[in-house]
């Protein structure tokens, strides 16, 4: 069965909520280095019997492909290790709201490299969506965060750069050869990070529980994860994508308050509420419309 885009996108925005959390949990038994490196390897093995079919494995290592594919690798990798480092000093659902200027990026971006012009009804829902979440993290303004929320700050537009990687490579690249590139070459990016780290003692644990965290950590949000975001991207424009998926900071709130991690005050429901809003309107806008055809590297 094949996912629509928009199916496929919401499908990862509630992995992708989730992933603060499991990368929290990571760090009490693992150094951010290691854990990321260890994931992407656990996440390629699992992508590892759809890439053994329709010739996956060639493409990721052609010449066509293979240098976009290792800058995605790159910049991605380099950004969800210093977003799971920044873990260390700041909050999960703080991190998430942090991660909010992506939309910003997002716009800029898009619009330089793609052409895609937002309309002013995507503008709205885009500072809708901002605006939710500055409400969100008002109240968190003057507490001791401050290094982690600047070092979730310097990730975003890594992530945007791999994303255009994607959008520009070769039409006929599926989902699964875009998502085990950038597993497969963030993982040789972050290598010598990984094995600077061990060398210098960083922590690593063979704990049943730990091992566990490590292989949420690969298959959903080093394959899973991956796989649907690919999915949707490529039939949808990036901008109106970025702006769904970054409602997800609600949902990792909600998850957070499930597991006592948070207590939900009223500002933040106002900030959930103005996210969800912008989301939605932003799905609106996006339904019907056709995928985007753009030029290739």
């Amino acid at each position: 069965m094949t996912l629509s885009p928009m199916t496929a996108l919401l499908l990862d925005l509630v992995i992708t909520a989730l992933w603060p959390l499991v990368g929290a949990a990571g760090l009490r038994a693992y150094s951010p280095a290691p854990f990321m490196t260890a994931g992407l390897a656990v996440g390629a093995a699992a992508m590892a019997p759809w890439l053994l079919a329709r010739g996956r494995w060639r493409r990721i290592a052609s010449r066509p492909a293979g240098p976009a594919l290792a800058a995605m690798g790159l910049f991605s990798g380099a950004a969800s290790l210093i977003y799971v480092a920044a873990l260390r000093y700041t909050t999960p659902v703080n991190a998430v709201i942090m991660a909010q200027v992506e939309v910003l990026y997002s716009a800029v971006l898009s619009a330089y490299f793609l052409g895609e012009r937002p309309s002013l009804r995507q503008s709205l829902a885009s500072v809708l969506v901002v605006a939710g979440t500055g409400l969100i993290v008002a109240h968190d303004l003057r507490s001791p965060r401050w290094r982690g929320d600047l070092m979730i700050l310097a990730t975003p537009w890594m992530y945007q750069v791999s994303h255009l990687f994607a959008k520009r490579l070769p039409a006929d690249l599926d989902s699964w050869t875009l998502a085990g590139g950038r597993a497969l070459y963030g993982m040789a990016a972050l290598a010598p990070v990984c094995a600077w780290a061990l060398w210098r003692g960083a922590r690593w644990s063979w704990e049943p529980r730990a091992l566990g965290v490590l292989l949420v950590q690969g298959v959903f949000m080093s394959s899973a994860n991956l796989v649907l975001w690919y999915a949707a991207i490529r039939g949808m424009e990036l901008s109106k994508a970025t702006t769904i998926m970054l409602s997800y900071p609600a949902l990792t709130l909600v998850f957070s308050w499930l597991g006592g991690r948070e207590t939900i005050r009223a500002v933040q429901v106002l900030g959930l509420a103005a996210t969800f809003s912008g989301a939605a309107w932003t799905a609106r806008l996006s339904a019907g419309a056709r995928p985007q055809v753009l030029p290739e590297l």
